[in-house]
């Protein structure tokens, strides 16, 4: 079994130590290969709360890493450092590279950066950022599971999501699975879901992991990808989607939910 831990909105400066730990643990436990984080690393962009998500993430002990900036990671007191600097702070620990490709096993994940400096919430994404992805698709391994990570949600689940998406969002979209995506993972909104925008492509958004701003009702939350083998899977693997969620009673996260990704929908557990 191969193992992808997805996180989003980790918000250090207004993170939950004890989730954390307990985020750390169900890594350690699962034995995750890939760590994708999309966004909103920091709640206010200080070079302190970018090393304490430095430390978290290692602390994860993942073979590889794919860190996204979010909204939260560009100045805001700082103001003067959006013009040319934005993302400085974020470099310092997470490397130069705003849009990293990473493939680990079966999965063959690329980066894409929906922030804009002179934006604060906003997301937005050019053309040629489009038909960069859309290569990088196009010369991914026939075999592998082909992901697109991003802050912003590119798909939306009812009316009041679509302002959250990044402008030609539905262009990227109809771009990306035509280039041979297969699955989308995003943050931003706090609140973890499953799509399945168009056939063979799937969408899923992470909850806020490890911070204390907690939306819509829901608990802390992560996504947890896996291709296990499987007799009766095409080729003998199977892709499995699971959510976990914090459980306060057991200190622990939990699994709550898990679906064989192309059939069905989410399954209690």
């Amino acid at each position: 079994m191969t193992v992808l831990m997805h996180l989003s909105d980790l918000h250090f400066g207004a993170h939950d130590p004890a989730v954390c730990a307990a985020a750390q643990r169900l890594a350690q436990r699962l034995g995750v290969a890939m760590v994708v984080v999309s966004g909103d690393l920091t709640q206010r962009a200080t070079a302190p709360q970018f090393e304490q998500a430095a430390r978290f993430v290692k602390g994860l002990h993942a073979r590889s890493t794919l860190v996204l900036a979010g909204n939260h990671d560009l100045p805001l007191f700082a103001w003067w450092m959006r013009w040319g600097r934005a993302y400085e702070r974020y470099a310092h620990q997470f490397g130069m590279d705003q849009e990293p490709v990473r493939q680990m096993g079966a999965f063959y994940v690329v980066g894409v950066n929906t922030t804009r400096a002179w934006r604060h919430e906003r997301g937005s994404l050019s053309s040629a950022q489009i038909d960069h992805v859309a290569a990088l698709l196009a010369r991914a391994p026939p075999d592998a599971w082909r992901i697109v990570a991003s802050h912003h949600p590119l798909v939306a689940r009812d009316a009041d999501d679509r302002e959250h998406r990044p402008s030609r969002a539905d262009e990227a979209v109809q771009r990306w699975r035509t280039a041979g995506a297969q699955m989308l993972l995003s943050g931003h909104l706090h609140e973890p879901g499953v799509l399945q925008p168009l056939p063979g492509l799937w969408a899923c958004r992470a909850g806020t992991a490890v911070s204390h701003r907690l939306r819509h009702g829901s608990p802390n939350s992560l996504v947890v990808l896996t291709v296990e083998a499987s007799g009766t899977a095409v080729g003998g693997m199977a892709r499995f989607a699971a959510r976990w969620d914090y459980d306060e009673a057991s200190t622990e996260f939990v699994c709550v939910s898990r679906q064989t990704v192309g059939q069905g929908e989410w399954l209690a557990v």
